[in-house]
């Protein structure tokens, strides 16, 4: 009786060290942040387990990882992160205002001469989604290049005058920029990013979705669990065809929120208020002390939350898809709960 009484305690013990290693949070050796609180933490762990979020989340305490959980792929996977990339095409404008080569006030046809309602869009109005466009087609398909992807964005574009100064979040408005972006400065929108986010901040899985496998392989690409349109990704250039890691997606957004990247002027331009009902402007959604911004395509989600100054942040991402809004909502509250 003693022998199996031993046995069945040694069966339990071993039962309780294989699920702590397995569910316990999988905090990162380099996390050198202020620690969470068990409250915090148990946050998290619900709204994984409920949601079966199958991911990487990561939250940043004073600029510095505190905490991390992998319950898929690895730590390092990185994620297309879809119409989270806005922010980083908001910010290569940006950095061309620095250089006097774009202005926010410039109108659509000093670049693109033929698009109906050309002399009254803005610059401001793309970065605000508040120029009255829609396109019925991005680019074509098959992809030849990124001239031929706006010839056809162009012929496809629909200009309602009433909507001008309207909030009406349209791909075309981010799609347009990154093809501004590429006329105003002779380069393509992938050297554009390249030379001011991955050299410079040393992003090492960062990555474009056409990339060649052995790019994919280097930066870690979690694998699609549901087929890309690589045309497709193509028609939304700076609007959804980056793979960003969280690491790398916070070290970026947090650079362009401090004085790393844009001049001051330009800090204060891109992440004012917008002029309109959701507040957004340059990718984000303004939402008092903090900004937020979210993308989804491909059953990869990315769900980022962070401090105006850069300093906090919480980023969810996964490539299984699920309840997109419920996930939001719930980004959202860990990020006040740690924010306090």
């Amino acid at each position: 009786m003693k022998k199996k009484f031993l046995i069945l305690i040694g069966l339990l013990l071993t039962a309780y060290l294989i699920g702590y290693f397995i569910f316990k949070p999988q905090t990162n050796p380099n996390a050198t942040g202020p620690s969470l609180t068990q409250d915090q933490i148990t946050q998290i762990q619900n709204t994984v387990k409920e949601s079966q979020f199958k991911g990487t989340v990561t939250v940043y305490k004073d600029r510095k990882k505190a905490w991390q959980l992998t319950t898929a792929n690895n730590p390092n996977s990185a994620y297309l992160i879809n119409s989270t990339q806005k922010i980083l095409t908001a910010g290569l404008v940006m950095q061309q205002v620095d250089a006097h080569k774009l202005d926010l006030n410039a109108k659509l046809n000093q670049f693109y001469p033929n698009i109906l309602g050309g002399d009254k869009i803005s610059v401001m109005n793309l970065l605000e989604m508040t120029s009255g466009l829609t396109a019925s087609a991005l680019g074509n398909s098959p992809y030849q290049n990124d001239d031929d992807n706006v010839n056809k964005l162009i012929s496809s574009l629909n200009f309602d005058q009433s909507k001008l100064g309207q909030w009406n979040y349209q791909d075309v408005n981010y799609a347009l920029l990154s093809h501004i972006l590429e006329k105003a400065t002779g380069q393509s929108y992938e050297q554009l990013f390249n030379n001011m986010y991955t050299d410079p901040l040393k992003l090492k899985h960062t990555g474009f979705m056409w990339n060649d496998d052995a790019t994919k392989n280097r930066i870690q690409l979690a694998p699609a669990t549901k087929p890309v349109d690589m045309n497709a990704v193509h028609g939304l250039l700076g609007a959804g065809s980056v793979a960003m890691s969280n690491d790398d997606l916070y070290n970026t957004t947090e650079s362009l929120l401090d004085e790393k990247l844009l001049s001051d002027n330009s800090r204060v331009v891109i992440y004012g208020t917008g002029n309109n009902s959701p507040h957004y402007r340059g990718g984000f959604y303004d939402n008092g002390s903090y900004f937020s911004a979210n993308g989804a395509g491909y059953n990869y989600f990315t769900f980022l939350r962070i401090s105006k100054d850069g300093k906090d942040a919480v980023i969810f991402q996964t490539n299984t898809g699920g309840n997109f809004n419920d996930l939001s909502n719930k980004v959202t509250q860990i990020y006040k709960n740690i924010a306090q």
